[in-house]
């Protein structure tokens, strides 16, 4: 009995030695997971989101002459801006047309002055030579000329460059209150008639008359910028022409064009010579319907179709302009290029440069057919010294201080002198 109780105390020992020894022994690993076991699951770390920096402020600096009509359309057009550019405000300074060029000749060159400027096409030659403003040309796209037309932007070319933005085209035409006329005139002679029974208003300002004078066959310049008025006979009939209109029954003849803004607005004569500017304030004095734009007269004896200057109404980029002022002042052209911005000013009487600008306006209709025998207006910098001696041509003739062929002499030489030819 003793021993087969040490028989069966050995037998336990020797088992729990065994179970120790395998408990010991390390297992080992799989060299790759069963297809079955999913990985062990790891805390998805959030990625930490950028923080996005507020768009840059830009501070837009725009000059510009405009009043009435014109002046409220722009400053549409910059509200509309500035709240689809969260972040760029547009500062509108109005400055007398008859000085906004000195103003901005004298600060611009000393480094100053504004980002954009609102000015006319025969500005292009004086401020390109000048460095004062900056050419287009590689920022075509950006600035939204690819969505203009053609003509109106190469109008604005000086030596092989563009140097401005034709937010739109312009050009003088013959408007009447259709409750006075019913008859429209079709030549110079006739339109005298007819002014003495409903009145006639003749802007004798150099810039309205060109359309009388190249009419009639003169011309400004030759190829080298050399004053040709005096040469041929049609500066003296334009100038003769208009002599004949001032002394004419119910004409008024008078370079004030707020003289004759105001006689045909209230009503006191039935036509005017003027520009589409003033669509907004004909139609709001008149009533809209009340106005119109007759189609292109001509110019009698021995004349052609009265040819004004095509001009157009420009946005020059300063040449000082920088970084986010001028990134701002670009995008802004390309908005000024659109065609519902476009209808801001359609609505003030401005003739669009996009041509796909719906336009169902007879009166801006009959402006463009008005274009089609415009003539062209210099953007050489020599165009400069053509005003004042033009207009002083246009006065002497008609106050009786010299004969037509004399005052266009005299114009001439003073031009050419100015200009050292």
């Amino acid at each position: 009995m003793q021993s087969k109780k040490f028989l069966a105390l050995g037998m336990l020992l020797l088992a729990l030695t065994l179970v120790i020894a395998a408990c010991a022994t390390p297992t080992a690993a799989p060299t790759q997971a069963p297809p079955t076991q999913a990985p062990a699951a790891q805390p998805t770390a959030v990625p930490a989101q950028p923080t996005q920096p507020p768009a840059a402020a830009a501070a837009l600096k725009l000059w510009h002459g405009q009043t009435g009509a014109e002046a409220d359309a722009l400053a549409e057009a910059v509200k509309k801006f500035e709240a689809a550019n969260p972040g760029t405000t547009v500062e509108l300074l109005a400055v007398p047309f008859d000085q906004l060029k000195n103003k901005f000749t004298t600060e611009a060159s000393t480094g100053g002055g504004p980002d954009l400027l609102v000015g006319p096409k025969d500005w292009i030659g004086e401020l390109a030579q000048a460095d004062l403003i900056a050419p287009l040309d590689d920022m075509a796209a950006d600035a939204g000329l690819n969505n203009l037309n053609k003509a109106a932007v190469d109008a604005n070319k000086f030596q092989g460059k563009t140097w401005a933005f034709p937010e739109s085209t312009e050009a003088v035409a013959l408007w009447y209150n259709t409750d006075k006329v019913k008859n429209l005139p079709k030549d110079s002679t006739e339109l005298l008639k007819l002014a003495e029974e409903v009145g006639l208003g003749v802007n004798t300002g150099f810039y309205h008359s060109m359309g009388i004078i190249s009419g009639y066959g003169g011309k400004i310049f030759d190829d080298q910028q050399k004053c040709i008025l005096d040469q041929g006979d049609g500066t003296v009939k334009a100038l003769e022409w208009l002599k004949t209109a001032k002394g004419a029954k119910n004409v008024i003849a008078d370079a004030d064009g707020g003289k004759l803004d105001a006689a045909f607005k209230d009503g006191n004569i039935g036509m005017v010579f003027n520009g589409p500017w003033a669509t907004g304030d004909y139609e709001k004095a008149l009533g809209e319907g009340k106005v119109a734009v007759a189609a292109p007269i001509m110019m009698v004896p021995d004349g052609s179709t009265f040819a004004p200057f095509l001009g157009t109404k420009n946005f020059f980029v300063s040449a000082n302009s920088k970084d986010a002022s001028k990134t701002a002042a670009i995008k802004f052209l390309n908005f000024l290029s659109q065609p519902d911005t476009q209808a801001i000013f359609v609505k003030v009487g401005h003739i669009p440069s996009n041509p796909k600008t719906p336009l169902d306006n007879p009166v801006l209709k009959g402006f463009l057919e008005q274009t089609q025998s415009a003539t062209y207006f210099p953007n050489e910098p020599e165009m400069g010294a053509v005003w004042t001696p033009g207009a002083d041509m246009i006065t002497k003739v008609l106050e009786g201080q010299a004969t037509p062929q004399d005052a266009a002499k005299a114009a001439c030489e003073t031009i050419n002198q100015a200009n050292k030819k």
